[in-house]
């Protein structure tokens, strides 16, 4: 477990807790022991934010409260022989977090510290972990920043500001990589932005998959930028040019100059995008924190976050075999959408709904469908239908892309893009009822 300076380690009956020293007073041994398990079991008044069959992440009160400070806690679940033995050896998810994160802070990236982390034992092993970090109230998700100009997090900066910020969050990155913290998945979901004393600060958020290491190669950096950069027009190139612009000025190779270094970016990024395709990758920045994966015995797929997994199969088996495109509505939350069900063999769901989520990336102006599900039969994509009631034509979709954006996907994903324009010119008419 390995010791950390200001933290108190304590060992209980199946269950180890570290806590920072300011708030071992909090409790006695015997309520420390109980409010954990409180956690583990949620018992304690929590609000749930996401949960998975392996994690789950809930906001409550330390100590609960009206005046306790505002905590999130994530909480993961070891399933299997595998994932037990591999916590014997390497550590449970929280523990690895919490070190993590705690290396972070020690590196001047602005940050969540850990108040506490805390496994579950059972025959000396781990089968339940969690980690406690302070809510960082009254901030946003850099992507949502990047993605949504009309949100209250993009319009709540001025054009000064907001250019500043992008600026900012490169030379931010820049600074990551030297402190040698690499974060396989860099990505703008692994940020929130914060207004702070007439500025702004940059959280690093996600440690899940960071690892501390002694140097950040420069070709580790560019494949970390590459990722990075895998997001489509809503950021702009003038939005990617001042933020590399900031991370090149800060860098430690920093001969490197601006233009020849951001083409040198983009044709890595769609190397990416390409190889990402090719082995079946179906999530990215658009999906994360949106969409959930699903799987019965009889149907598989991914929804927009809000559908009913119940209703998605009850309409799909209502539509006789004989319909290949048919209007429905459903229930998302408290919402009704209407939607397009495209029946297709079986797989090519899948595939579709993976070429547009790839060249969405590459800059290709398209809403990724808001469900994609396999059957023992047939796949389906489910999109919402748009306001005005028709889909755009191929046509209109390259002249929002522009011919710059579409002679780089017609020379990088000729047959995705034919695939994607066929079922556009097949969705133009709206269906009957």
């Amino acid at each position: 477990m390995g010791k950390a300076a200001g933290y108190t380690y304590k060992n209980y009956p199946g269950l180890r807790l570290v806590v920072r020293d300011d708030l071992v007073s909090l409790y006695s041994e015997q309520e420390w022991q109980d409010f954990c398990r409180s956690l583990f079991e949620k018992t304690a008044p929590v609000h749930l934010r996401k949960q998975t069959s392996a994690k789950e992440i809930f906001t409550l009160r330390l100590p609960p409260q009206e005046q306790g400070m505002s905590c999130l806690v994530k909480k993961y679940k070891s399933r299997g022989l595998v994932k037990i033995t591999k916590n014997f050896f390497r550590g449970s998810r929280a523990f690895h977090e919490f070190h993590s994160a705690r290396a972070i802070d020690e590196r001047g990236i602005p940050t969540a510290v850990p108040l506490l982390a805390a496994e579950r034992m059972k025959w000396g092993c781990v089968y339940e972990s969690l980690l406690v970090l302070p809510f960082i109230s009254a901030a946003c998700e850099l992507k949502d920043f990047f993605l949504d100009q009309q949100n209250t997090c993009s319009r709540a900066w001025s054009g000064a500001e907001r250019r500043h910020i992008v600026y900012s969050f490169g030379r931010l990155t820049a600074k990551i990589f030297q402190s040698g913290i690499y974060q396989n998945d860099y990505s703008l979901n692994n940020f929130l932005i914060r207004a702070e004393e007439g500025s702004h600060t940059i959280y690093f958020i996600d440690f899940e998959r960071a690892a501390i290491k002694k140097r950040i190669t420069a070709l580790d950096q560019s494949e970390l930028l590459a990722k990075l950069n895998r997001v489509g027009p809503e950021v702009t190139v003038k939005d990617r040019l001042r933020f590399l612009r900031g991370y090149l000025e800060t860098a430690t190779f920093s001969s490197k100059k601006l233009s020849p270094y951001a083409r040198e970016l983009q044709n890595a990024t769609l190397a990416m995008i390409k190889r990402d395709l090719q082995r079946g990758r179906l999530t990215s920045i658009y999906t994360s924190g949106a969409y959930e994966k699903f799987r019965t015995a009889e149907i598989r797929g991914m929804h927009k976050s809000g559908y009913w997994l119940e209703e998605i199969t009850k309409k799909l088996a209502a539509l006789p075999r004989e319909v290949k495109q048919a209007a429905v509505t459903m229930s998302c939350g408290s919402d009704e959408r209407s939607m397009i069900v495209a029946r297709m063999e079986r797989g090519k769901a899948e595939s579709m709904w993976a070429a547009i989520n790839a060249l969405k990336l590459a800059g290709l102006p398209l809403e990724m469908p808001h469900i994609y599900a396999e059957t023992e039969k047939s796949g389906f994509l489910l999109l919402q239908i748009p306001e005005g009631g028709m889909f755009p034509a191929p046509e209109a979709i390259s002249r929002k892309a522009g011919p710059g954006t579409m002679k780089v996907i017609e020379a990088h994903f000729p047959e995705e893009l034919k695939k994607i324009f066929f079922l556009y010119r097949m969705l133009k008419s709206r269906p009957e009822r």
